[in-house]
C-alpha cells in the first residue's frame, strides 16, 4: 500500500476539488515532498476561492468551475512538475543531471556488453592446413621420412630403471645409535644415471651392460631412425585436438628427441668398440634429423631440430676426443657433413608462428565486413581453455575478466596490424647475427618492456603469442657457429695428421684445402677465435658478453662448464 502524503487536510473541500487535487498530485510523478507542497498550495488556492460561498451547493458549483478553468488535468500536472523543477536550487539540478548522465552511461555500457557478448566469429581460413602445406614440398610420398620416424617411435623402448642406493640424508639419522641408517633405494632411468658421463669408457660394468642391452632392445627402432635420416624430406599431416592452430598436436617431437639421444649413445658405443665409421654415420643421421625439423614449421619444431643438432655436435666432439680416426675416414665424414650443411636452414622461419596470431584473431574476433571487429568474451574464454590457459572456479568472475579484456583490447584491424608488424620484424632480424643487432641498436623486444599498462591491456595477445624473438634467433646463429666450428676442428685434426702439428691459424687450413670457409662467430661477425697452445689448440666464440676473455670459461657452482654463458667465452674445443 502506497504511503500517504503529509498534507491530507482536504476534508473541508468539496469532494470534486479534493479528488481533483489528489489526481493532479498523482500525475505529477515527482518527489513526495514536492507533491505534498503542491497539494497544500492547491488546497489553499481552493479554500481562498471558496471562503465567500454561503452554501454547500454554491461551494460545489464554484469548485467545479475552478476545476474547469484549470483545464486538462494531465497537462496541469506536467506544468506543475516543470515549474517545481525550475524553482529548485542549482545544486539540486546539478546532482540530478549528474545522476541522469551516469544512469545513461551505465545503460549504454550494459547494452554494449550485451552487444559484444552476442558477437560471432567468421571462420574462413584453415590455418592448420596452411601450416601443413608450407612444410610439404611437391615431391612423391615415398621421399617422406615421417612414416619411418613414426615406426621408430612406436618401436622405441624406454631406458630401464636402475635401482641405486643413495647415502642417507643428515636430516634422517638412524632410528637408534646401534643401528646404522638405511640407505634409501631410488630407481632413476639409465639416461639420468649416466647423464653426467659423456663417454662409454667412464661407465662402470653394470652401466655398460645396461647400455648395451638397451641399445640391443632398440635395434629395430634405431634402424627405422637411420632409414628416416636418409630420406631427403619430412612432413607430417597435422591434426589438432580442437579446430584451433594453437592446439596443433606434435606428439612425435618427444619421441624423436629420445631416439636422438639413443642414437648418440649407440654411436659412442660403436666408437668404443672400434666401429668408427658406423659411429660417424649414426651421428650424421642425427644431424639429418635436425634438418628435417627446420624450415617453415612451428617454432617448437625448429628449436627441437636445433637441439638434436646440438646433440650431434657434442657427441661428435666426444668421439673425436676419445678415438684416433685416420684421415680418409675423417675426410669422408667432413665431406658428408658439408653436404648436409649446404642443405641446412640456419634461419628461423616465423611464417607458421604468424599463423598462430591470425588464427587467434579469426576465432575470437567478430568481422564487420570492413576488416574491423571486436573481441568476443565468450569465444575468448573458450579459446583460453582450449590452449590450456588457467581458469578460476568462479564462472562469473572468469567471464567478467574476459569481458574486461574484450573491452580494453584493440579492435580486429589494429590487432592484426600489430601482429604483422612483430612477425615481419622478427623475420628480418632472424637474418642478423646478435653482433649485428647489437651494433644497429635494434630493440628486439620492440619496446614491449616499456609498454604502459594501458597498451599492455590493449595489445595483450601480442605479449602472449609473439615468441622471444631475439632468443630464438640467437639459438639458430649459435647452432650454425657450432657446426661450422665442428668442421674446422676436423680440418685441424686432419692438418696435424698430415703435418705433425696443429696449424698456426685457421687461414692455414684454407690454404691447405682442408677448409672451404672460415667458421664465423655470431658474437663478433669475425671468425671464431683460434689459439695454438703447446700441444693442442683452443677454438671459441666471444659469447654473449661480446668480449674476448682469452678462452676463459664460466662455470656453475658445481664446477661444470656453462655452455654459452652470459659472461666468459663459449669454448668449442677442447672439451672440458
Amino acid at each position: 500500500m502506497a504511503k500517504k502524503l503529509p498534507y491530507t487536510d482536504l476534508q473541508n473541500l468539496p469532494l470534486a476539488a479534493a479528488e481533483f487535487i489528489r489526481l493532479v498530485v498523482k500525475k505529477m510523478r515527482y518527489r513526495k515532498s514536492v507533491r505534498a507542497d503542491v497539494m497544500a498550495e492547491l488546497a489553499a488556492h481552493f479554500e481562498d476561492a471558496l471562503k465567500d460561498c454561503k452554501t454547500e451547493e454554491e461551494r460545489d458549483q464554484r469548485a467545479k468551475k475552478l476545476i474547469a478553468d484549470f483545464g486538462d488535468m494531465k497537462l496541469l500536472a506536467i506544468l506543475l512538475r516543470r515549474a517545481k523543477k525550475r524553482c529548485r536550487p542549482l545544486w539540486r539540478t546539478v546532482v540530478a543531471r549528474t545522476f541522469q548522465t551516469i544512469g545513461a552511461l551505465i545503460l549504454c555500457f550494459v547494452l554494449y556488453c550485451v552487444y559484444i557478448s552476442l558477437g560471432e566469429p567468421t571462420i574462413s581460413i584453415d590455418y592448420l592446413e596452411q601450416a601443413t602445406r608450407l612444410a610439404r614440398p611437391v615431391v612423391d610420398q615415398s621421399l617422406n621420412a615421417a612414416p619411418l620416424y613414426q615406426k621408430a617411435i612406436d618401436a622405441y623402448k624406454k631406458d630401464p630403471n636402475v635401482p641405486v642406493e643413495r647415502e642417507p640424508s643428515p636430516s634422517h639419522p638412524a632410528s637408534s645409535p646401534d643401528k646404522p641408517p638405511e640407505k634409501p633405494v631410488q630407481t632413476p632411468g639409465l639416461l639420468e644415471l649416466i647423464g653426467d658421463k659423456d663417454w662409454v669408457g667412464k661407465l662402470d660394468e653394470k652401466e655398460l651392460s645396461l647400455l648395451r642391452q638397451w641399445v640391443s632392445d632398440n635395434a629395430q627402432a634405431l634402424e627405422y631412425f637411420r632409414q628416416a635420416g636418409q630420406k631427403p624430406h619430412c612432413w607430417w599431416y597435422r591434426q589438432a585436438r580442437v579446430d584451433v592452430l594453437m592446439a596443433m598436436l606434435m606428439p612425435e617431437l618427444s619421441g624423436i628427441r629420445n631416439l636422438g639421444r639413443l642414437t648418440c649413445w649407440q654411436a659412442k658405443l660403436k666408437a668404443y668398440n672400434g666401429d668408427i665409421e658406423g659411429a660417424l654415420q649414426d651421428l650424421l643421421s642425427c644431424y639429418q634429423t635436425g634438418i628435417h625439423l627446420k624450415g617453415p614449421r612451428s617454432l617448437i619444431e625448429q628449436l627441437v631440430g636445433i637441439a638434436i643438432q646440438a646433440l650431434f655436435v657434442q657427441n661428435a666432439l666426444v668421439v673425436l676426443s676419445n678415438r684416433q680416426i685416420d684421415d680418409p675416414l675423417l675426410k669422408r665424414f667432413q665431406d658428408d657433413l658439408e653436404i648436409l650443411m649446404a642443405r641446412d636452414s640456419h634461419i628461423i622461419d616465423y611464417k607458421v608462428e604468424s599463423y598462430l596470431g591470425l588464427d587467434f584473431i579469426q576465432n575470437c574476433y567478430t568481422d564487420n565486413g570492413d576488416g574491423s571487429g571486436h573481441l568476443i568474451p565468450g569465444r575468448l574464454k573458450e579459446y583460453w581453455k582450449l590452449i590450456g590457459g588457467y581458469g578460476t572456479e568462479n564462472e562469473l568472475a572468469e567471464y567478467a575478466r574476459f569481458l574486461a579484456m574484450s573491452l580494453t583490447g584493440a579492435d580486429r584491424d589494429q590487432m592484426k596490424r600489430e601482429f604483422q608488424k612483430c612477425y615481419t620484424a622478427a623475420q628480418q632480424w632472424a637474418h642478423k647475427t646478435p653482433w649485428q643487432l647489437k651494433n644497429q641498436n635494434v630493440d628486439t623486444e620492440m619496446g614491449m618492456r616499456g609498454w604502459s599498462v594501458f597498451r599492455r591491456a590493449r595489445y595483450w595477445p601480442v605479449l602472449v603469442f609473439v615468441p622471444a624473438i631475439a632468443r630464438a634467433g640467437e639459438l639458430s646463429h649459435r647452432a650454425k657457429a657450432q657446426i661450422e666450428g665442428r668442421v674446422a676442428i676436423i680440418a685441424a685434426i686432419r692438418y696435424k695428421q698430415a703435418h705433425g702439428d696443429y696449424p698456426e691459424n685457421l687461414d692455414r687450413l684454407l690454404k691447405a684445402g682442408l677448409l672451404r670457409k672460415l667458421p664465423m662467430d655470431p658474437y663478433s661477425d669475425k671468425p671464431l677465435v683460434y689459439r695454438r697452445t703447446d700441444d693442442a689448440f683452443t677454438l671459441y666464440s666471444l659469447g654473449r658478453d661480446f668480449t674476448d676473455d682469452a678462452g676463459r670459461v664460466s662455470r656453475d657452482p658445481t664446477g661444470r662448464v656453462q655452455n654459452w654463458p652470459d659472461k666468459g667465452d663459449a669454448v668449442l674445443w677442447p672439451l672440458d
